[in-house]
């Protein structure tokens, strides 16, 4: 925790003064994303600052229950504008956060990130929390409270905190896990009065019956490589349609290849109209954030994600190399 302080206070000390902030979470957002971006919000209300959550994109329905703690809304241009200074969350680019890409880099206004993905773009914002040592952008965004008004982690507060934490460290198994990050949920079941096995549930307890014929379609579509130890799994728009599932019902299925005992390294391919969705998973040394930088993509060592051309097949094959060439080097 204190190797964050100096930063998170100085964050702080210029937000609060504020009179009208936007906070804005990445396109396709996760529990992490949304978790923090409330947290955010609920801590900026506090000093009467009036806030807007921005997302572009629908909100899943298993972490859709967030935004009844504070609503995220796909805002104009013109809503934005309305705010003094734009807060983004959980993304260190101006493209991670979607449609309104050009409006931002054109403003004037102060611009922020609290982040824990690496190689931010540092000159675009005035001042940043940027850790790619932690786990979450929630567990940032705990130390902020932490560090400034500990006592405004009330149960909303944890509620939202604690979502983003446990999905971003895969319910606590990744390797960003420490000590201080059970310290940091214990803080946040305390003070909050969590519930946590209602949380877990309300996030992942909620396939329905299309989604697990999706999945099952899905494990029969994994290959191994006993070479590289890559597992790959494919998913077609035909799957989609044939068990009545959508893009986001994909959400989690990258897993399913990871746990096999031999893989290292798992990739999910998920056609999207005219391309190809990556996502890509590490549980060895194996960088996959370098891998998705030749894909049109970043994130984490250990998780990651890009984009191919198409179609699936040649996605397959292209990144299947790379991988080996990678491996060879």
């Amino acid at each position: 925790m204190y190797q964050y302080q100096e930063s998170v206070k100085q964050l702080a000390s210029k937000l609060r003064y504020h009179k009208s902030v936007a906070i804005i979470s990445h396109v396709r957002p996760d529990a992490d994303a949304i978790g923090s971006q409330i947290g955010m919000a609920l801590w900026l209300k506090n000093f009467g600052t009036d806030v807007l959550c921005h997302n572009d994109d629908p909100i899943p329905a298993n972490i859709n229950w967030l935004t009844d703690i504070f609503p995220v809304q796909d805002l104009s241009d013109t809503d934005l504008d309305f705010c003094e200074a734009f807060l983004f969350v959980d993304g260190n680019s101006p493209q991670r956060f979607g449609k309104h890409e050009a409006f931002f880099r054109k403003t004037r206004k102060p611009c922020y990130v609290i982040d824990h993905h690496p190689e931010p773009e540092k000159e675009f914002f005035l001042d940043m929390v940027s850790i790619p040592q932690a786990g979450s952008t929630a567990e940032l965004v705990y130390y902020l409270f932490q560090t400034t008004f500990p006592d405004w982690i009330n149960a909303q507060v944890a509620t939202a905190l604690y979502a983003g934490i446990m999905t971003d460290t895969g319910s606590f198994r990744f390797d960003s896990v420490g000590a201080h990050t059970h310290l940091v949920v214990s803080d946040l079941i305390r003070r909050g009065g969590l519930n946590v096995a209602k949380i877990h549930e309300r996030v992942y307890d909620t396939f329905t019956e299309n989604q697990l014929r999706l999945t099952a379609r899905a494990l029969g579509q994994i290959s191994f490589d006993t070479k590289t130890c890559l597992a790959t799994m494919f998913i077609t728009e035909e799957d989609l349609t044939d068990t009545g599932c959508t893009q986001e019902d994909i959400e989690g299925l990258i897993n399913y290849p990871l746990a096999m005992k031999e893989a290292k390294i798992a990739i999910l391919f998920s056609e999207r109209k005219n391309k190809v969705k990556l996502s890509f998973r590490s549980k060895s040394d194996f960088d996959v954030n370098t891998l998705a930088r030749f894909f049109e993509g970043g994130g984490h060592q250990k998780a990651a994600g890009g984009w191919h051309p198409g179609p699936i097949e040649e996605a397959i094959e292209d990144v299947s190399t790379k991988v080996k060439e990678l491996l060879k080097n």
